[in-house]
């Protein structure tokens, strides 16, 4: 992984061949000390596994997909659980016929190279699992 700081509170992030996404993410955010953070890239991977929700069921449906893909768009945030840095992050891939598949993203690895902007939100909130929903929500301090 290589990464620039564009400012106080912006980088710019590129993972190498073989690097796994969330895993890097995260690692990023621990070396560099970013507790809430969003980020958003593109570029190449391979085996992704994604995965939906189901509310009703409180459950996620994994599906494993071979081969190599585009990133038409990845945006993430991350948040503090359980005293570390937690990346959460949506992608949407095609394949080399232009379909495109998108979902949560379980993790996936770099097959050329993944290019991200991470901004730093500089706070510290944190995520706490939700018996209700059965997701980890951040815990936030007004309500409307």
């Amino acid at each position: 992984m290589h990464y620039s700081r564009l400012n106080n509170k912006t980088f710019l992030v590129r993972l190498e061949k073989g690097e796994t996404v969330n895993a890097s993410v995260k690692r990023f955010c621990e070396s560099n000390k970013v507790s809430n953070a969003y980020f958003f890239g593109l570029g190449s991977i391979e085996n992704p596994i994604l995965a939906h929700y189901r509310v009703d069921n409180r459950a996620y449906k994994e599906k494993p997909m071979q081969g190599i893909y585009e990133i038409t768009s990845l945006i993430g945030t991350v948040g503090m659980f359980e005293g570390s840095p937690l990346p959460h992050s949506h992608i949407t891939v095609s394949d080399d016929e232009m379909r495109a598949f998108g979902g949560h993203l379980v993790e996936t690895v770099v097959s050329a190279t993944v290019e991200l902007v991470l901004k730093d939100l500089e706070s510290a909130k944190t995520k706490k699992h939700s018996d209700e929903i059965g997701l980890k929500l951040f815990e936030l301090d007004e309500r409307m």
